[in-house]
């Protein structure tokens, strides 16, 4: 829908890794059918084994970003333009580890995206998610949360870019659940600077504002805040 890696923040969006649609290998078919792009795909994990474990709540935690089970994930997307503005509906399903980590369980993704360029200077996009996970606390015990990010890019010129860009997300069903998976409650601004010395070369100064509150109640929760200020360089081969 909107590939991280091309993404100019170096704050994430969150919600793909958090659902669990990152990180596949697999393949995709495309066409465009008069005014309508429709895609249908089928992914793989992408075997890799070694994982960072979840171990800390918020949106700066490793997440278990790899999904290194062999089991498939089927997705597809429909998408078109409604007068400026593109629009897209997405459906994947697959399977993913129950919280205890001890059983794959399913799992289903329900997401629409906006975007609209403006004169080539301008960019705007919009993602939101719906997430179910079947038995994912307990046998009988489904989980539903939902999430996306709103951004904007404005090319000042060929050196200088301003980027903003909004994550979100209810925890639902995970909210009191007692688990790290309470951390899914998200809520951030990021605004960053980029001036480009090459195409492929740049250097970024980036703010992020964690507006979530805390919640210390159980220390499964948003237990700190987690701002920070960023500069540093970014270069591509």
């Amino acid at each position: 829908m909107f590939p991280r890696e091309t993404r100019l923040t170096f704050q994430d969006f969150i919600a793909y890794r958090m659902s669990g649609i990152t990180y596949d290998r697999g393949i995709q078919f495309s066409q465009d059918i008069g005014p309508i792009a429709a895609t249908l795909g089928i992914s793989n994990g992408n075997g890799i084994s070694d994982e960072a474990s979840l171990n800390s709540a918020g949106f700066n935690r490793p997440d278990h970003g790899f999904d290194n089970n062999r089991s498939k994930t089927f997705f597809g997307r429909i998408g078109g333009d409604v007068g400026p503005v593109a629009i897209g509906l997405f459906a994947a399903s697959g399977k993913r580890s129950n919280a205890a980590d001890t059983t794959m369980i399913d799992s289903q993704v329900l997401g629409l995206d906006l975007s609209q360029s403006i004169n080539d200077e301008i960019f705007w996009f919009a993602q939101y998610l719906q997430v179910d996970w079947d038995d994912f606390l307990n046998k009988g015990e489904n989980a539903s949360w939902s999430g996306g990010f709103a951004g904007v890019d404005y090319i000042y010129d060929s050196r200088w870019v301003f980027s903003a860009l909004y994550n979100f997300a209810d925890a639902n069903d995970l909210e009191g659940s007692a688990t790290v998976y309470e951390g899914i409650a998200l809520n951030s601004l990021t605004a960053a600077v980029s001036y480009y010395f090459m195409r492929n070369a740049k250097m970024i100064i980036e703010a992020n504002y964690d507006i979530q509150a805390t919640d210390k109640r159980d220390g499964a929760g948003h237990d700190t805040k987690e701002h920070y200020l960023l500069t540093g360089f970014d270069v591509a081969f």
